[in-house]
This record gives structure tokens, C-alpha cells and sequence, in this order.
């Protein structure tokens, strides 16, 4: 304990003392103790670029909608905290098990998804982190709209956006109000559902936030349907349209949009990315968009 707490003070740049410190607990010698203070580090770094890299690839795959490939990496970042021991970093494990829970919802394991995020509550709750507990109570508010319990879901969604309102989380309102709209959606108050999506559109536009208008147009284009009004029907519809083209949401070789269903996913070495089974149908050795070889397609 003695060791691990002084290789800590190196890090915070007093190495020497803390080297002689570590060195005085144990009667090892100077090699063995240089190669404990490098694997402590490479642990410790370890940890860290994985979570760096693996959170924004996690939350970039629930936004394509490719939901398998979006639970591997919290699973893999949970199993790398566990390797370590939990009390390395509370934070890492309470982040890898809330993208734990949004993936199990989206993949409609609706159990492991709460339990995943009332274990990222609790460790918020312990530690006082508000982002984090905003964006749980975000998530067991979606797990209750998943089981259409809408009544159950109204209080969580107000807690979230209260928070969210207090820190400054404008990214996390527009899900709220996603997630408000989709409610009154369900009690077939579609007035009220247009009244969210318009506080929606008014803060996504704002932020300059596509993907949010592009969910809002989606949501907006179900309403007008529904009540038969052709006109806004139609306007919503080629905003829609207009988003997916912006962001170049659609697969370079079928030619259908990406992130409207779950769908696997394939990235090029050159970042363009497709359809996995357009990928395999094709068997080409280079990529549509670019023309690059791809012989050995990454991983995402």
C-alpha cells in the first residue's frame, strides 16, 4: 500500500523522494523496484487512453445505431477496471457501466440495463457527481419509456432536465426533450409532443447540433402523419433528408441512410465506413468512396 501510494506522489512530480520513500518499505533491489514503478504507470496509462478512445467510439456507434459493436468497448473498459481493482478509479467504472446500460437498452435487455445504471447512480451518489447522475436518471427514464411505463418516466426525465438546466447540459436537454416528446407520443398528445420538439429544435439549432435536428425532423415527420397534415408532413421530411445528406449519414455502396435501425457497421482504414454486409456482398479490395485499398479493414 505504502509502495502504490508513493509511486502516486511521483506522479505529481516528486519522484525522488517518493522513490526513496517506496524504495525504504522493502528490502528488493533497485531493478526490481524501477520495473514495479514502470508496470504501475503502464497500468495506470492503460487505463486511461482506453478510456479516452473508448467512450466517444462507444457513444459515436449508439448514434450510427450499431449497438453490439457500441457495448463491446464499456465491456471491455469495465473488464479493465475490474483487472485493476475498483478502488483505481471509481469514475471509470461508474462511466463504463452507464454505456453498459444505454447499450443493453438499445438492445432491449431492459433488466441488465438497470442494474447497470443503478450501479453507475450509486457510485454518482457517493461522489457527488451531478453529469453523471443527470445522465442516469436520463437513463432509467428511458428504460421505463422502453417498458411504455410513461408515468414512471415523467418524474426521471424532469429530475434529468433539472440538473442538466442547473450545469449547463445542453446536449443532455435535447435527449430529455426527445425522450418528453416520445412520452406524450404514447398518451396520443401529439400537441404537447410538438411543443418539446419545438424547445428541442430551439436548442439543437442553437448548438448547431445535426444529429439531435435530424432525431427531432424523424420524430416531427411521425406526428404530421399521424394528423394527416401533408404540408408540414413534407417540410420535415426534406429536413430530414437534408441532415442525412450533411452528415453523410447514408452507406456508400447501397446507398440506404445509416442510424435509422440497428445495423452492423464496418470502418475502412480510411474512416469511410458501410454496411458489414455490403462489405462482404461486394468483396471489393478498395473502398467505394475513396478508392483506397482496404485490404485489412479496422475494427470499430
Amino acid at each position: 500500500a505504502n509502495i502504490i501510494l508513493y509511486t502516486f506522489e511521483k506522479r505529481t512530480g516528486r519522484g525522488r523522494k517518493a522513490y526513496k520513500k517506496a524504495a525504504s518499505c522493502c528490502s528488493i533491489n533497485k531493478s526490481k523496484m524501477v520495473a514495479f514503478f514502470f508496470f504501475i504507470m503502464v497500468a495506470f496509462f492503460s487505463l486511461f487512453f482506453f478510456f479516452t478512445f473508448a467512450v466517444p467510439t462507444s457513444v459515436c456507434l449508439f448514434a450510427l445505431q450499431d449497438y453490439e459493436k457500441a457495448l463491446f468497448f464499456p465491456c471491455k473498459a469495465a473488464e479493465l477496471v475490474n483487472d485493476y481493482g475498483t478502488g483505481w478509479s471509481l469514475k471509470y467504472r461508474a462511466m463504463s457501466q452507464y454505456h453498459m446500460a444505454v447499450a443493453y437498452r438499445k438492445l432491449g435487455r431492459l433488466a441488465d440495463a438497470m442494474d447497470c445504471c443503478e450501479e453507475s447512480m450509486k457510485i454518482a451518489l457517493q461522489h457527488g457527481d451531478r453529469p453523471l447522475q443527470a445522465l442516469c436518471l436520463l437513463c432509467f427514464a428511458d428504460i421505463h419509456l422502453s417498458r411504455k411505463d410513461v408515468q414512471t418516466a415523467f418524474p426521471r426525465y424532469d429530475s434529468a432536465m433539472s440538473i442538466m438546466t442547473e450545469i449547463g447540459n445542453r446536449l443532455g436537454q435535447i435527449q430529455v426533450l426527445l425522450g418528453v416528446a416520445k412520452c406524450w407520443m404514447i398518451q396520443k398528445e401529439l400537441d404537447k409532443a410538438l411543443e418539446s420538439i419545438e424547445k428541442g429544435q430551439e436548442l439543437a439549432e442553437g448548438l448547431g447540433n445535426k444529429l439531435g435536428l435530424l432525431k427531432l425532423h424523424c420524430l416531427c415527420e411521425r406526428i404530421y402523419r399521424t394528423k394527416g397534415q401533408q404540408r408540414e408532413l413534407r417540410d420535415h421530411v426534406v429536413k430530414f433528408h437534408e441532415c442525412v445528406e450533411e452528415m453523410e449519414l447514408y452507406c456508400g455502396m447501397c446507398g440506404e441512410s445509416i442510424g435509422e435501425k440497428n445495423n452492423q457497421l464496418q470502418a475502412l482504414p480510411c474512416s469511410h465506413f458501410f454496411h458489414l454486409k455490403c462489405l462482404q456482398t461486394n468483396g471489393t479490395r478498395g473502398c467505394p468512396n475513396c478508392r483506397r485499398l482496404s485490404v485489412k479493414p479496422g475494427y470499430v
